[in-house]
């Protein structure tokens, strides 16, 4: 009988009835494939054959046994996607194409090999259905086991690229069967030599503990008949070449307690702890060696307990490792989720034919630690919600794309061409005129799929983002640098903007604006506000970021104050000096100086001097809206003094950033390398929920302010600047 039709047969007992789909799936691939041959010297059909077998012996169901069969024909045949959905429905040829695109990954990792990590996110997002996964590493898997006729150079990159890609998606898919057998065959054609010398080691320590292994396995039944445990199955199983290899290889051959994991397989959770209790009881446990997945599984869902204990023999204590588990968590622990693929419609029941197609109890930890009626209760509903999460792939929620040079990026499900722009870079983003997807022009706002390569096109004519960007984008961090694209670039909109909402807030207060916005009054408002002028005001209401009732409320009281107090009450409430020390101004000899509080100046600074009643000279800025409102026979011209401009002087900026935990740490950052001394910083919040941060500090010159202003800018966070 021929190596075909004894799979077939195999087949044939496994699926009964539901291999009818499997047996066409066959003789389609073995048309399509006519003429092909492998590097073996047998005919191609041999490897979808192979590739169906182990999947079948996973017990996969038909559709993944389907596509394990048909798996080469998109890409190496003269087979269309049509074609294999009018044979074999929607669902196969959906599998079929999420496969094909898992073939691209290994181009980017040739390219891009310092993205391995992406690459691998990718591989299992590109797997919309996690069946599409298994398929692949059975085919890698058939591909190793056959790599042996390929020369040294090709052995050793398949094998990396196996080790580097599908090892870590096979232990994220939990199937450690398949995992092991994958490392082991890498290992053996990267390491050769180390190979042969790890199975060497590995078969004299198990040779000399062969008989202590027996004893071990017979003492572990009579425990638990001592116990009253009903045990499934009692195994010893010898460690996979390649993990004993890298433990030795971190920690040493000392750190090897033993090369066998024994294995007690059980029927109930709670038997679980009682054998483990049990085994205590006769070897005692080796500290710090007790784990217990049960009640905290790993990530990849694994579930079982873990000790090491000593077995006493003439030689001395022998360390040997014990695994607890059920039935369930064992074929879990096998196979990981192909475990759950053997099912029926909620209500039915599965074939007898499957045997190890038990669901696995998805049962929370608090059941786990209720009674036995809650501990043993098994539903159908978990198995389907547990087949959703392999349906629905592992990374549902995101997308991986390729950029033209192959480099992955990481995007929310959903996202569009604009997100993808504004994620590389707001530049990028700004100069977006238009997508191509996969070589196609499109829509900017098509929605992206893992596996596209997209490449944003940019004109330097770009006048920006349009506004109805911001509602199809998906990504919030998209929003936010496209609204900061308009805070910075639509400033003359917003003053126009906010004069009309300030003259409105006006009118309902019963006033006209101008009669409020005297230049005495604003001088004042904008020396309050440390803003450069009005404008800033206009622009902050017509954005939003600052409430028209508090800017309406502040015009109305300083035009009631300025209409009961003079020119000598304005100077006493609002220029007042910002300490008592002298300040070195040149052509003053040794008249009594000091720096105004309303205007901070420093050095660099246009300064213009005030004579004050019985308090010396008063220094403003000559652009200080105060000093508009002085008498103006009593200002005089200074300058700095040659020591003046080696003293620290303290002036205040206010920053309006975005509103983001991160913002003030940032601000910090920039404090800390310019080697600015800070006085204060309070924080406010503006009505479009910005962020408002007031800062003191310390600085030697304008120049030394400057150079810290403009690297503020320069950050996305920041929006504007006043001083």
């Amino acid at each position: 009988m021929t190596m075909e039709q004894n799979l077939i047969d195999k087949f044939k007992t496994i699926y009964g009835k539901d291999c009818d789909l499997i047996l066409k799936a066959y003789e389609f691939a073995d048309v399509k494939h006519k003429g092909q041959m492998r590097d073996t010297g047998k005919e191609y059909i041999s490897h979808p054959l192979a590739v169906a077998e182990i999947l079948a012996d996973m017990n996969a169901d038909v559709q993944s046994v389907v596509v394990g069969l048909l798996h080469d024909c998109l890409e190496d045949c003269d087979c269309t996607e049509d074609e294999i959905c009018k044979f074999f429905g929607e669902e196969i040829k959906n599998l079929c194409v999420g496969y094909s695109k898992i073939e691209f990954i290994k181009q980017a990792r040739m390219k891009n090999p310092e993205e391995i990590e992406n690459l691998r996110k990718m591989l299992l997002a590109l797997a919309k259905d996690a069946r599409v996964a298994f398929v692949k590493l059975a085919d890698r898997l058939d591909n190793l086991r056959t790599l042996g006729v390929k020369e040294r150079a090709k052995q050793v990159k398949i094998a990396q690229e196996t080790l580097d890609l599908f090892v870590p998606l096979a232990e994220r898919l939990s199937a450690n069967k398949l995992k092991r057998e994958l490392e082991n065959q890498c290992f053996m054609f990267i390491f050769p030599e180390d190979y042969v010398q790890t199975t060497k080691f590995i078969e004299e320590n198990f040779k000399k503990r062969e008989k202590i292994t027996i004893e071990i396995n017979e003492t572990i039944k009579q425990l638990a008949k001592n116990h009253n445990v009903e045990v499934v199955k009692v195994q010893s199983r010898i460690k996979s070449n390649y993990g004993v290899f890298v433990k030795m290889q971190k920690k040493g051959k000392e750190s090897i307690f033993d090369v066998v994991a024994h294995r007690i397989i059980l029927k109930e959770i709670k038997d679980c702890y009682t054998m483990l209790g049990a085994v205590h009881e006769k070897w005692k446990p080796v500290d710090g060696r007790i784990k217990d997945y049960i009640a905290h599984p790993k990530p990849n869902f694994y579930r079982s307990l873990h000790t090491t204990v000593y077995f006493p023999s003439e030689h001395g204590d022998v360390p040997f490792e014990i695994q607890i588990r059920t039935e369930e968590m064992h074929n879990f622990c096998e196979y990981g989720f192909a475990a759950h693929w053997m099912y029926k419609e909620a209500g039915s029941k599965a074939s007898s034919n499957h045997g190890n197609a038990k669901m696995l109890e998805l049962k929370n930890t608090e059941l786990q630690n209720e009674g036995s009626q809650n501990e043993n209760k098994k539903t159908e509903d978990n198995a389907e919600d547990y087949m959703q999460v392999i349906k629905a792939g592992l990374y549902s929620d995101k997308v991986f794309i390729f950029t033209p040079k192959l480099n992955v990026i990481e995007l929310q499900e959903g996202a569009n061409s604009i997100d993808l722009a504004y994620n590389i870079h707001s530049a990028l983003g700004n100069r977006s005129v238009g997508t191509k997807i996969n070589g196609k022009m499109v829509p900017i706002f098509t929605k992206l799929n893992t596996g596209d390569i997209v490449e944003i096109i940019t004109s330097s004519n770009s006048k920006g983002p349009s506004k109805d960007w911001l509602k199809v984008v998906r990504m919030q961090s998209t929003r936010d640098k496209i609204n900061a694209f308009f805070r910075k670039n639509m400033r003359e909109e917003h003053i126009k903007k906010g004069k009309t909402i300030l003259e409105q807030a006006a009118k309902a207060k019963g006033y006209a604006l101008p009669s409020l916005m005297t230049d005495e009054i604003l001088s004042i408002l904008v020396e309050k506000m440390r803003i450069k002028d009005m404008d800033e005001v206009y622009a902050q209401l017509g954005y939003g970021s600052l409430a028209s009732a508090k800017i309406i409320n502040r015009l109305i009281s300083l035009y009631e104050e300025f209409h009961k107090a003079d020119n000598t009450g304005f100077e006493k409430n609002y220029a007042e000096e910002t300490d008592k020390k002298d300040t070195d101004i040149s052509g003053l000899g040794g008249i009594m100086t000091k720096l105004a509080k309303c205007c901070t100046p420093i050095p660099g600074d246009d300064i213009v001097g005030y004579i004050s009643r019985g308090r010396g000279i008063t220094v403003h800025r000559k652009d200080c809206p105060i000093v508009q409102t002085l008498e103006q026979d009593r200002l005089m011209e200074v300058d700095w003094g040659t020591k003046a401009l080696n003293e620290r002087y303290s002036t205040v900026i206010k920053i309006v950033a975005k509103n983001s935990p991160n913002t003030l740490g940032l601000i910090s950052n920039k404090l800390a390398e310019n080697k600015l001394t800070l006085n204060f910083i309070y924080s406010e919040k503006s009505k479009s929920d910005d962020a408002v941060y007031n800062i003191g500090i310390e600085v030697k010159n304008k120049h030394e302010l400057n150079d810290f202003i403009n690297k503020l800018e320069a950050m996305q966070e920041v929006y504007y600047i006043f001083r």
